[in-house]
């Protein structure tokens, strides 16, 4: 599992990053995709003492896809991956 734990935190980095270079996106669908990935690095860090709460994370990374599926390709294709990772943790 922590694999797993890893592949997303890698995932969130290069999300944040991606997002950073970006000056075109919707600041609404930035800020919450922002967030999205804020609520996940706090749940990560809680690993150890609380269960991984996925299903509203998911349902907001699968918004956040459909906000930057046509604008910003990039983006998208990670947020799916992100929703792919916390599948493989069995979410």
């Amino acid at each position: 599992m922590t694999d797993r734990v890893d592949k997303l935190r890698q995932l969130a980095k290069e999300l944040e990053a991606e997002l950073t270079a970006i000056d075109t996106a919707d600041p609404a669908s930035r800020a919450a995709l922002t967030e999205t990935l804020s609520d996940l690095r706090t749940a990560l860090g809680k690993l150890d003492s609380e269960p991984l709460a996925p299903d509203s994370l998911i349902a907001r990374f699968r918004t956040a896809e459909e906000s930057f599926q046509v604008s910003h390709p990039t983006v998208s294709g990670l947020v799916v991956r992100m929703i792919d990772a916390l599948g493989q943790l069995g979410i």
